[in-house]
């Protein structure tokens, strides 16, 4: 028993020396053999960390050239939440068969949906002529402005305090005052923006570096502007104060005055009784692709004009050349509002050198009214944004949608009962 015990240790012994000998194991496997074998694995490693890495190479490429075509796509593109309608194109047939008109022609006597505002008849309705309209403003009440003036010595400089403003109209509540020293209108202040407040105290001090010798030659001037944070600000009306012989300022002592919030007699023209809201537009054109993109963006109806049931009003837009309508769309209806929001774009192709020939009528309707009456929907109000616009914001508005091309314009404009 001890015999075969010792010849099986024996064995055992034999066969680790044989595995754990490197001499047996060199004798066994060659000269060399285990040194290409770690050259061998070192090098799939190698092979297969530059394959991995090419990979995340490609993968981070696809990823950023993905993410640019979506960025320029995102551009190019219009916003989501205003869908576009592309009108028809203008054939160059329709321009010839139109005799050429003059930029500032009115050109909307044919269409009988559209009629021409006569100045002088509202000016007769209320008993007013064109000189005394001229000489002693518009009969609106536009509310005071109280403001300060003092000069002081040490300084050179003249101070004035914008204090309050009464009796704003309640339209123009978010307002704010710019001040000027004409004729130069070289340095401008302004006061902070008050929200809804028709009687807004501002209490703030400005300062205008000038001699007293030369305040003989000036005039201030206090503009006020009613704030809108979706288009230009809109004048409400200004205020005027020369430094002549008349004149309580002095080196010594200041003044306090309040004058009445008086308009342009351009502006006059604009702002009638026959005015029933306004409607928020937005102009862009783009000279590369011909494009006219006219977005009806929302509308504030005066409440005055509809004496039972609120409106479900829409928006007809109707390009127009030589009084004769090429093309037309429509919004959707808004139901039982004052206030609609539409937020709808619309597309005509018009050429650049045809800017000047075409104007958009811009008709607010009711469609509650045609559905009581069976006669179709019944006008609000209109406008006309173009060269053939009768007041000085459409013409202005189209204007600065040709000079700054590619860049959408937002503009209030005045509607007017037809």
């Amino acid at each position: 028993m001890n015999e075969s015990d010792e010849e099986s240790r024996n064995v055992h012994r034999l066969l680790l020396d044989y595995y754990t000998n490197d001499e047996v194991a060199k004798d066994v496997e060659g000269p060399g053999e285990l040194d290409k074998v770690k050259v061998k694995v070192a090098i799939g490693f190698a092979i297969a960390c530059a394959v991995l890495l090419l990979g995340i190479f490609i993968l981070l490429l696809y990823k950023v050239l993905w993410f640019k075509a979506k960025s320029n796509e995102a551009r190019k593109a219009p916003p989501k939440s205003i869908p576009q309608t592309r009108a028809p194109g203008i054939s160059e047939r329709d321009f010839k068969t139109t005799r050429q008109q003059r930029r500032h022609q009115p050109l909307m006597r044919s269409d009988s949906s559209a009629s021409d505002i006569n100045l002088d008849s509202v000016l007769k309705n209320n008993n007013l002529t064109s000189s005394e309209s001229e000489s002693s403003g518009p009969s609106f009440n536009l509310g005071k402005l109280e403001f300060n003036i003092n000069y002081d010595t040490d300084t050179e400089s003249l101070r004035v305090t914008i204090v309050a403003a009464h009796d704003l109209p309640s339209i123009h509540s978010t307002n704010y005052v710019e001040l000027y020293l004409l004729p130069e209108r070289v340095e401008k202040h302004q006061t902070k923006i008050h929200y809804s407040d028709c009687n807004p105290v501002y209490n703030e001090e400005f300062e205008f570096d000038i001699g007293y010798s030369e305040l003989a030659e000036r005039t201030l001037q206090c503009c006020l502007f009613s704030y809108d944070g979706f288009s230009r600000h809109q004048s409400i009306g200004e205020v005027f104060h020369s430094f002549g012989e008349d004149d309580q300022t002095n080196e010594y002592t200041g003044v306090s005055l309040c004058k009445d919030i008086k308009r342009d007699v351009f502006l006059l023209k604009e702002e009638t009784l026959t005015r029933v809201g306004e409607i928020l537009v937005s102009l862009c054109y783009l000279p590369t692709t011909n494009r006219l993109t006219f977005v009806v963006l929302k509308a504030r109806l005066s409440k005055s004009s509809f004496a039972g049931a609120l409106p479900n009003p829409f928006v007809k837009v109707s390009l127009m050349l030589a009084g004769r309508q090429l093309k037309k769309t429509k919004t959707s209806v808004a139901t039982n509002t004052l206030l609609p929001v539409y937020n709808e774009a619309f597309v005509f192709d018009v050429p650049i050198d045809r800017l000047s020939d075409v104007s958009l009528l811009v008709r607010v309707l009711d469609s509650s009214a045609g559905e009581a009456s069976r006669l179709g929907a019944q006008t609000i109000g209109k406008c006309i944004v173009g060269p053939d616009a009768h007041t000085s914001i459409g013409l202005h508005h189209w204007n600065c949608m040709m000079t700054t091309p590619r860049k959408p314009i937002a503009q209030w404009h005045p509607l007017v009962k037809t």
